[in-house]
């Protein structure tokens, strides 16, 4: 008996695949390579293509754009890498419109503070954590920028986390919620 795949299965199966291998490489090397993101990006925007025409193409890279945008900010301040961020745009891609992004991008948010609190349950990683808080809250956004990078020298690396993983999760979450 064959078994027939909806697009929406295979669209998160071929999502899931590309967030496997960006959270392996992420947790293995605290990078994600990419031929990673680009390999998805590309894969994601010629799903949204087959399936959709020019403008599933379009709605999908205007997804990839809202993942990018929201968290390019956050790269700036220097509290996520390029490469999450590009993650996310990836993923905003497979989500293809520019809502199912920033769901996305919320959901992410959301596995990601849980993924915090499990870092931060660690005794050494909570103390620097708690006093990196009080420096960021002290010096303030603007002195944390390129000019103020003396002072924002002060903080202490408490730990640097695959995000990846919860870019995975936020995305796989959002897309799984959205198809129930």
């Amino acid at each position: 008996m064959p078994v027939n795949y909806s697009p929406q299965l295979v669209l998160l199966l071929l999502l899931a695949m590309h967030l496997a291998v960006a959270v392996y490489w992420d947790v293995r090397e605290r990078r994600v390579p990419n031929k990673v993101v680009l390999s998805g990006l590309l894969t994601a925007l010629t799903f949204h293509a087959v399936v959709s025409g020019w403008a599933g193409l379009g709605m999908a890279f205007a997804g990839a754009l809202t993942g990018l945008l929201v968290l390019l900010p956050v790269n700036l301040l220097r509290l996520m890498g390029a490469g999450d961020v590009k993650l996310m745009a990836m993923a905003g891609a497979f989500g293809g419109s520019p809502q199912a992004g920033l769901w996305m991008v919320l959901y992410t948010l959301l596995a990601g503070g849980l993924l915090v609190a499990l870092y931060a349950a660690k005794g050494r990683v909570r103390e620097k954590l708690a006093g990196n808080l009080f420096i960021m809250l002290k010096l303030g956004p603007s002195e944390l920028d390129a000019g103020g990078e003396k002072k924002a020298n002060k903080l202490q690396t408490a730990a640097r986390l695959p995000y990846a993983a919860a870019i995975a999760c936020g995305s796989l979450g959002y897309l799984l919620f959205s198809l129930s």
